[in-house]
């Protein structure tokens, strides 16, 4: 007998989509943690080889996505657009051109995965701390480029791991600080910090410590300070949620984040009257249209990888990837651009990657890369 076709099952292709968008870190459909049928050392073996490629999968794909992002960005900022050669400097909107895109693409996910509820069940108090932190940081950063030049902001912002690894320590008091995860973020900011000086200021752009300066950088420790706050802040709301039974997944942190920092960006557009002027500057430059699109579509990808990464292994690795992210679209730009390094950038490049490795070898080297 001739063979039956088989046929195209849309019950087993929407359960294959819902697995890949579930968290891979053994959640099953009621949001419970699963046991292993048996304590051998396979099953914990298969277990962490998962949990690691899990952790690479997410890295890369924050690596990449983010440096599309970056380039977006920078072409939306510098661009000059039609013949008066004007700039979009217009950052509420972008806040919540961001925090819109995210938000959607959350709450799709999250449909797709079964969940009963876009909040988690977590208070909405909870969420508003998260997402106002989250605005600021954003924010902070964006204004404090009026008044520094962009390789003083980069060195302040590349500290970042810095409050995040105190704020862990505030906010989830069963986190301790060991050797390795000191020394990893120590060579991580070094690293950074080393790259930056390396490459020297443009022409005509010194580091003169003036009241313009001050502003500036009060403002990006500001953006330290939220750095600080809603990263370790979600670390709690995940461990308050689980102690009552409740498993919150990175899609609940990414919709309810982005939910909170767009009605706070909205609020703020309405109050400056910002959006009218966005949408009569995209009318003069309808060249314009096609940036915001690749900006809001590669944040709202990155951001998949970066609030399942902040829900399965913590704030302070998420940050550590985010930093060797700068580094790497640097990287790019140098290669893309043809533009060269000198010996101590390369310096600093070596530096960054050599963090994990070195903090492996020191005590509480696992505990480092957990968190």
């Amino acid at each position: 007998l001739k063979p039956s076709r088989p046929k195209f099952c849309w019950t087993s292709a929407f359960s294959s989509v819902r697995e890949l968008l579930l968290p891979a870190m053994g959640s099953d459909k009621s949001g419970k943690d699963k046991k292993p049928n048996g304590t051998n050392g396979t099953t914990a073996e298969a277990g962490k080889g998962n949990d690691t490629s899990m952790l690479i999968f997410l890295m890369v794909g924050v690596w990449v996505t983010f440096t599309v992002f970056g380039w977006a960005t920078e072409a939306l900022t510098s661009t000059p657009y039609g013949e008066k050669e004007e700039k979009f400097s217009f950052t509420w909107s972008l806040v919540l051109l961001q925090s819109v895109g995210n938000a959607f693409v959350a709450a799709i996910c999250l449909l797709m995965t079964g969940s009963k509820s876009l909040t988690g069940g977590v208070p909405p108090l909870d969420w508003i701390i998260a997402g106002g932190a989250y605005l600021g940081a954003h924010k902070f950063g964006l204004l404090s480029l009026h008044y520094i030049i962009f390789p003083m902001q980069v060195l302040v912002k590349s500290c970042k791991a810095i409050p995040v690894m105190f704020g862990e320590v505030i906010f989830e008091h069963h986190v301790k600080l060991t050797l390795a995860k000191i020394v990893s973020v120590a060579m991580l900011c070094a690293g950074v910090v080393t790259f930056t000086f390396g490459k020297g200021s443009k022409k005509g752009e010194a580091f003169e410590l003036d009241d313009k300066m001050i502003k500036g950088l009060c403002f990006v420790l500001l953006a330290l300070f939220c750095d600080g706050v809603y990263g370790p802040y979600q670390n709690k709301i995940k461990t308050k949620a689980k102690a009552v039974g409740v498993s919150i997944t990175g899609y609940h942190n990414m919709f309810n984040m982005n939910l909170w920092q767009g009605v706070f960006a909205l609020g703020f557009c309405l109050y400056s009257g910002e959006l009218p002027k966005v949408m009569e500057f995209v009318t003069r430059n309808p060249a314009v249209f096609t940036d915001l699109v690749k900006f809001g579509v590669a944040m709202a990808m990155g951001n998949i990888f970066i609030f399942q990464m902040q829900s399965s292994f913590g704030a302070l690795t998420v940050t550590k990837t985010t930093t060797v992210r700068k580094l790497i679209s640097v990287l790019f730009s140098v290669y893309y651009f043809g533009h060269s390094l000198q010996p101590m950038q390369w310096a600093g490049v070596a530096m960054v990657f050599a963090s994990e490795p070195v903090a492996k070898l020191l005590p509480g080297g696992d505990k480092a890369k957990a968190h």
